[in-house]
């Protein structure tokens, strides 16, 4: 009997598929890839692990992501903050906290990338005995995810109480500072802006009186300032409910003031505080009309840029002829032509100031409208008028201008309401003989005839 023989080639094949099908080891999902094997945290906390295999359960809660997410879980041995963070990881994470159980959970934060990067920080704050849930998921990944998750119980600022105040030794200042385990003493200062819940305190001392401001860039920050001793009570003097409206004082040399951030807010757990000396105005008007004439009152509009403002700003105007006004955007005529040096003075509520002036030329041109003929009802009808116009006008109602009219003056412009004949404000060309010019025929039309 013939025996047949396998060729080697396909030995090796059935071989290979052999071993494919008795099955070669994958890698497995991480160990608190579901809720119910959530890795329990005890702080201070650090675990390392990849999230390459973590999936996603049925019953995740879509609070805040879900992509390859994992699981841990805290129970709080006393009231207080615990504050995770993804920070060292090399993908985009998600983190969010919930408590309850699950079927049932309640979201209580979500933070995406507030821990610098693509890395997550996200602080709760817990009461005692309760088990809090933390979920960290996927943005994005591209393999290789190794997930870096750190758990920390914070204790409060070193300047938490009015008593260590931390001193400001120099301007410009920045505090950066962790307030989720801040507290509020029971006899702390009160304020007409805000009633933190948490809160921490600076001292500042400035060599030469100047104007100082205080900002925070978070909305939901409160700012106030103190004079006075801690042991005979403080004065506020200055404050302000929102951070992002700034805080600006006049800080007498040698007193010593006591500046309070807080926040009311549990979602604001850092505050960078910032304190420096109050920029310079810059001061600047504009007025109209140019040149200005005796004829129209001119406008004039402050121009400055006031940095920091915090609180009302005034207004002087001297107007060179003797008079002066006030406000932001005053009016004044002139009795007559001249140079007028005019000088405006800004000041603000702390304590700023800065002057600034211009020479207004008051020029006014002499125009006449020597005679002008209108046809009305076949009546021919002629007038003279010898009047200073400059910026003012004359105004001809319901006649039909003729090709007769002459205006004598430097120049003329003529303007016709409701006409497109000529765009408003058309100014004639130089007059053919010296100060004479001739209108062209004008339909029958309100005309303002001005010196230019």
């Amino acid at each position: 009997m013939r025996t047949s023989r396998r060729p080697w080639s396909a030995l090796l094949t059935a071989a290979l598929i052999s071993s494919l099908a008795t099955g070669v080891a994958h890698a497995s999902p991480p160990t608190n890839d579901d809720f119910d094997q959530a890795i329990e945290v005890v702080t201070p906390f650090t675990a390392t692990q990849s999230v390459d295999e973590a999936t996603e359960a049925a019953d995740d809660p879509g609070y805040c992501g879900t992509t390859k997410s994992v699981w841990f879980t805290y129970t709080a041995p006393a009231s207080g903050t615990v504050t995770v963070s993804t920070a060292g990881s090399n993908y985009d994470t998600t983190l969010s906290a919930f408590s309850g159980t699950r079927g049932s959970l309640l979201p209580i934060g979500c933070d995406d990338d507030s821990a610098g990067g693509l890395q997550s920080r996200l602080s709760v704050h817990v009461a005692a005995g309760v088990r809090y849930h933390f979920k960290v998921a996927a943005l994005s990944t591209s393999g290789g995810t190794s997930l870096v998750f750190g758990a920390t119980t914070p204790t409060p600022p070193a300047n938490d109480n009015l008593a260590d105040a931390t001193p400001i030794p120099a301007l410009p200042y920045v505090s950066d500072v962790d307030i989720s385990a801040a507290t509020v003493e029971p006899d702390e200062p009160t304020s007409r802006c805000a009633r933190p819940t948490r809160s921490i305190w600076y001292t500042l001392t400035v060599p030469e009186t100047t104007s100082v401001t205080i900002s925070e860039p978070s909305y939901y920050a409160n700012l106030a300032v103190y004079a006075g001793n801690t042991a005979g009570g403080l004065d506020e003097i200055r404050c302000t409910a929102y951070s992002s409206d700034w805080l600006t004082f006049r800080a007498t040399a040698g007193t010593t003031y006591h500046v309070r951030a807080g926040t009311s807010d549990n979602d604001v757990d850092f505050l960078r505080v910032r304190v420096d000396v109050a920029g310079p105005i810059r001061p600047d008007f504009t007025y109209y009309p140019y040149p200005p004439n005796v004829v129209s009152a001119v406008q004039f509009y402050d121009q400055s840029y006031v940095p920091d403002q915090d609180g009302t700003t005034t207004w002087h105007w001297d107007l060179g002829d003797g008079t002066t006004a006030s406000g932001y955007a005053p009016q004044h005529r002139y009795a007559a032509d001249g140079d007028y040096e005019v000088r405006l003075t800004v000041s603000t509520e702390d304590g700023r100031t800065a002057t600034t002036s211009k020479v207004l030329q008051v020029r006014t041109h002499n125009v006449s409208i020597s005679r002008f003929t209108s046809r009305r009802f076949g009546i021919r009808r002629h007038a003279n008028f010898d009047s200073a116009l400059f910026g003012g006008e004359v105004s001809f109602n319901q006649v039909t201008f003729t090709g007769d009219v002459t205006c004598t003056g430097a120049y003329a412009r003529l303007d016709v309401d409701a006409l497109r004949i000529w765009p408003r404000g058309w100014l004639l060309a130089t007059p053919p003989a010296p100060h004479t010019t001739v209108l062209p025929d004008i339909p029958d039309r309100w005309g303002h005839l001005y010196d230019r």
